[in-house]
Formats: C-alpha cells, structure tokens, sequence
C-alpha cells in the first residue's frame, strides 16, 4: 500500500516536495493509515505534517475517546496536533441540516480554519476505493448525470485548500492489511453498521447483494467508471467554462450550435447556475432549452415559479414569468388539480405536465420501488394511492414519510435538508393520494407506503415534465 500511496502522489502531483500538509485523523482505519503512510514518506519528500481532528461529539465518551486516541498517535509520530469540536446536533437544528451534512461542514470549516491560521494550503483525507463505490451509488440512487457520477477527486479544492486523497485508489481490504503488518491501532465506530443511513445501507446491503448475484467483482468495475467519468467530466468543464462562461441573463443559439451535444448540455446547464436558475436543471429541462436553441421550439420553458426561458431570435434568453402561485404564508391554500387516471393533464400554473398510466401483472416493474431525486418519472401502488390522485404544491404543515424512512417528517424540513431554495419550493408539485397522504414529491422520493412491492397488483407510472409552450 505504501508504494501504491507513493507513485499516486508522485503521478497526479498530489504534494509537492518540502510542502506543509494538513492531515484528517479521525482514528478510523483509513485515516490511520494515511497518516502513517505520509509519515513514512516524509523524509523523502520534506513534508511538514500537522494533524487535526474534529470532535463531533456525536457518540458520548466514544467520541472523547477518539480524540485522546489521536492526540496521543500524533504525539508517538512526533507530529503538531490541532484538536476542536462542537455541538453538531445543535448546529443541524439551527441550521435545518441533516446530521450528516452538518457534521461535514463543521469539520471542513474546522480544517479551513486551522489551515488558514498554520499558513498551509494542502489538506489530505483518507478516502478510499471503498468509499468511492459508495459515492457512487449513492448518486447514482439520487439522479446525477457525468459531473455527479465522477464522485470523488483524486484533488478538489475546498475555498482556499486543496483537498488530496492518496488512498482514493486503495481498497479498505488493503488498508487493514497495513495496519495488521505494521500493527497499528485504530479506532472503530459502531455507527458505521447502523442502516438507517443511506451509505450504510449501500456498504452493507447494496453491495453484497450486487456482488453474489450479478458481479463478484462490481466493485473493481464501479470504481473504475468512476474513474473514467471524472475524466470525461473534468474535460467537459473545461469546455463548458471556455467557452460559456457567462453571467448574463442569455446564450448565444450560434456558440451552443457548433459544440457537441454533451457540450451543449454542460453550457446550459452552468447558463442557469450563473443565473441562479439552478434549481431548475435536470435532464428533462437542459434538453428542452437545448431542443429551443436548435429549433426554435418550444417558445417557451417555465423554470421556477418567477422565471421562464425563452428564445429571442439568435440567443436564449431569461425572464420574469407572468405564473405565480399563491404562497401559504399568503393566507391562501394553493389550489390542487385532480389529475387524469390514466391519461395526460397540463398544469399551467405549474409549468408541467402530468403523464399517468395504469401497469397490471407482468408490465409492473419488480425493482421500481425507488423514486430517483431529479427525475421526472416514479412508480406507484395504485391500491394504495386510491380512486384519486391530485397534485398541488407545498401547504405549512405538510407532513411526509419518505421511503426507507422510519416516521414522518415535516416537507419543510426535507426541503431545507435538500437546499431547495423558497421559490422552487413553491413550484414543486407535491402528488396526494385519495386519502390525503403525500406520495410523491417530485424530483425527490416516493412515500414509504406507496412504494411498489411483491404483493402489488396495480400499479401507477408517473411523468412529470415541463410545460412546454
């Protein structure tokens, strides 16, 4: 492992010679690991290594004791120690995050801070192969396209940092293998076995399950996809900012025109980030936009509640949309549409369209269970959605319990945890069964007791896409 860890920092110039270099200890395996592999390479390179820990105080005593377990592996390596920690439940609820994405913030922030005040610009993270497949998958069950599928970086940069990870290319198997060897210890967190999270769940269930019954070796090849999509993405970014790198509120037809389709589609879809139409971009909407540049129809693509795209002879072109929707803080409850079962209904004043048809026996799909975030289409129990299904927008007090999840949980809140910024929020269509219960919130997950399983008998697919003027 460690020769591997040193011709992967020596191939992509990871680490420069005699530089100072930050290190993310947690005490797990990985990070153990890395730091002992860098600590032996060392004195070859001239890299001055700083350790630092973050302290989520997320497991009691376990968490105390992960930290004095690093404090004292830095000192047995004779290296500085930079040691700091908060309340990270507190900060999620203050902040309206998920656990996960409040203890990442934390922590970087946390290492950005003890970067800026030690005068080092390098940052190395023990991720490994294993951890990549789990991204991976991970974003592949939420909806991403080529920028989403490359996962994780061999580099990135984090503000004013730059994130390395040497291990990305080493599996977990070998990371235990050195440690055994060099009978180092580490620290175990029994959170990591616990399946109401999503990664676990993926580490170990997903995974097994791919490997015994379709590839043994799914991993290897999952990693390496990975691997060639960041290569792809990394050359479609730069074609993307070369060429459209743009603030205004249009796109020239011409500039997007004499560019590939997957160019195209990465020039819209950073168009609309620039323009804080993000919120905006999936497949159905960049393709349309693309279809309006090269056709000239349709005339007209509704994005969010206050903006629309258009085209204006020899460019694309943003503006103001004339459909609004009452918000709740209004007083007003939205009003809901009653949609055609089976058949096509247009929601105007949502911008979309609404396609449902009805699959009995062998046209059910055995895996749809899942609703992919972002996409337009999911599958439903139709017993379970009842003799209606209507679709309006969000409501104060809304509840909701997404498939997989235990209990309800406010719309609101699964909003915030999603960054869905006060406007999109307003223009989601939220699908409602016969009897009132939430089913599907479009681009995101299905509802646990809608979800298709083996004793379904009907079933319900659902499209969404934009309404195309």
């Amino acid at each position: 492992m460690l020769e591997q860890v040193r011709q992967v920092i020596l191939e992509r110039w990871l680490l420069a010679r005699g530089e100072a270099v930050l290190v993310g200890v947690s005490g797990g395996p990985d990070s153990v690991a890395l730091l002992d592999a860098l600590a032996a390479l060392a004195p070859e390179f001239g890299w001055r290594l700083r350790v630092a820990h973050f302290n989520h105080h997320l497991r009691g005593r376990a968490s105390d004791a992960d930290e004095r377990f690093v404090r004292g592996l830095a000192e047995d390596y004779g290296l500085p120690v930079s040691v700091g920690g908060g309340d990270v439940r507190a900060f999620a609820a203050k902040q309206k995050l998920s656990i996960e994405d409040a203890a990442r913030r934390m922590r970087h922030g946390f290492f950005a801070e003890v970067a800026a005040t030690c005068g080092i610009r390098k940052l190395a993270l023990g991720h490994t192969a294993d951890d990549q497949v789990e991204t991976l998958l991970q974003r592949l069950l939420r909806g991403a396209g080529t920028h989403g599928l490359a996962a994780m970086h061999w580099s990135n940069r984090l503000g004013e940092l730059t994130v390395v990870r040497p291990m990305l290319g080493v599996w977990k198997a070998e990371a235990l293998d050195y440690l055994k060897q060099r009978g180092l210890k580490f620290r175990r967190d029994h959170t990591n076995r616990d399946t109401t999270f999503q990664r676990n769940r993926i580490r170990h269930k997903l995974l097994p399950l791919l490997e015994r019954e379709f590839n043994p070796a799914v991993k290897a090849v999952l990693h390496q996809t990975a691997e060639m999509l960041a290569a792809e993405d990394e050359w479609l970014e730069a074609q993307a900012v070369q060429k459209g790198r743009r603030r205004k509120a249009e796109l020239p037809v011409k500039l997007l025109q004499r560019k590939h389709v997957a160019v195209q589609r990465r020039m819209i879809y950073r168009w609309l980030l620039a323009n804080d139409a993000g919120a905006a971009v999936d497949f159905q909407t960049v393709e349309a936009l693309r279809r309006m540049a090269g056709q000239g129809k349709p005339r007209c693509v509704t994005l969010t509640a206050s903006v629309e795209a258009v085209r204006q002879a020899d460019r694309l072109e943003l503006r103001k949309s004339e459909v609004r929707s009452r918000k709740p803080e209004d007083g007003g409850v939205p009003p809901e549409w009653r949609l055609d079962v089976p058949g096509k209904t247009e929601v105007a004043a949502l911008g979309v369209v609404v396609e449902v048809a009805v699959a009995a026996g062998k046209l059910i799909p055995k895996l749809a269970t899942l609703a992919i975030p972002r996409s337009g289409e999911v599958w439903l129990d139709a017993d379970a959605v009842g003799d209606a299904l209507t679709v309006r927008t969000w409501r104060a007090g809304d509840r909701f319990q997404p498939i997989g999840m235990q209990a309800e949980k406010k719309l609101q809140d699964i909003f915030t945890d999603e960054k869905v910024p006060a406007a999109q929020r307003r223009q989601t269509p939220v699908f409602v069964a016969a009897d009132g219960g939430i089913c599907w919130v479009a681009g995101y997950r299905i509802g646990e007791r809608f979800k298709l399983t083996g004793a379904t008998r009907r079933a319900l697919r659902v499209r969404v896409r934009p309404r195309l003027d």
